[in-house]
């Protein structure tokens, strides 16, 4: 078994950096909390500071993702269009592109199908929550946006490690989680949700990402965090193309009261198209 407690040590003493200054992000988050009046042109005076973030967020806002009438030619006018918790999720997401651009990922690491998975979940989760739990649909969103950034954490700072979890993956047929717990004790949402505890995300944000493998033990945070792992286990189901919806997880979706082939008939016009590309291609950059 590698290390784990020696990575988190040094995650602890040396989180990646931000493509942007920390204190805008400290900003963002306190203007943006569920307590915040602040109004929407705060938030894109803060963000405005940032030529490159604003640069980046124009270009997601402008993209076929989105499918909007005209273009957004300035940050108040992102904000005022998406809203600030779109725009606040948008953020993050730069953020954790960041690790990826400061780090050289193996060879091996599929960013694009990274980033593509993330932004799948994230549809999912939202679509989730709108059915369930309306009032968590943008924190859901978020969470599905970040909920593998321990992935990313593991194959730029630990490439060994994340090779030896993939060859296990191949090996003994386990799935990512079971792998890297197999292989030092700890899964990628435990790495993930450490590191966005550092960059100051609320714990309605980090639990979920924490135990989205293990939503049982997220305690006041567990129904969230079911939705999560719900969400993630849809998205492989239809990444698989096999139609094929395991028992267990049509059992799970029915706790919420959700029929499993609507929902993946549901998933499947969701996610129709190609709208998604552009915005993976900006996050992958």
């Amino acid at each position: 078994m590698t290390d784990a407690q020696g990575f988190l040590d040094e995650l602890a003493r040396k989180p990646p950096k931000l493509p942007f200054d920390p204190g805008l992000l400290r900003e963002v988050l306190k203007l943006t909390s569920d307590d915040s009046r602040a109004p929407a042109n705060r938030l894109a005076e803060v963000v405005g500071r940032d030529q490159a973030l604003s640069t980046r967020l124009l270009r997601m806002a402008n993209s076929a993702y989105y499918g909007l009438q005209s273009e957004v030619p300035s940050v108040q006018r992102a904000v005022a269009v998406l809203g600030m918790a779109e725009v606040r999720a948008l953020i993050l997401a730069v953020a954790a592109s960041g690790i990826a651009g400061r780090r050289n990922l193996p060879a091996t690491f599929d960013l694009s199908g990274y980033w593509r998975h993330q932004l799948c979940v994230a549809a999912c989760c939202r679509m989730l929550a709108r059915r369930v739990s309306p009032g968590e649909a943008d924190v859901l969103y978020t969470a599905g946006l970040l909920h593998d950034i321990g992935k990313l954490l593991m194959a730029g700072l630990c490439p060994d490690a994340w090779q030896a979890v993939q060859s296990l993956m191949a090996e003994e047929h386990l799935e990512t989680a079971e792998a890297e717990e197999r292989h030092w004790g700890l899964d990628h949402g435990v790495i993930g949700a450490r590191l966005l505890s550092y960059w100051d995300l609320p714990p309605a944000l980090t639990e979920p990402v924490n135990w989205h493998h293990a939503p049982q033990y997220a305690g006041a945070y567990e129904r969230n965090a079911r939705l999560l792992n719900l969400a993630d286990r849809l998205l492989l189901m239809y990444e698989r193309g096999d139609g094929v919806m395991p028992v267990t997880l049509a059992d799970d979706l029915a706790t919420f009261g959700l029929d499993a082939h609507v929902m993946a008939a549901d998933l499947s016009v969701l996610l129709e198209g190609e709208r998604i590309g552009q915005l993976v291609a900006h996050l992958a950059a």
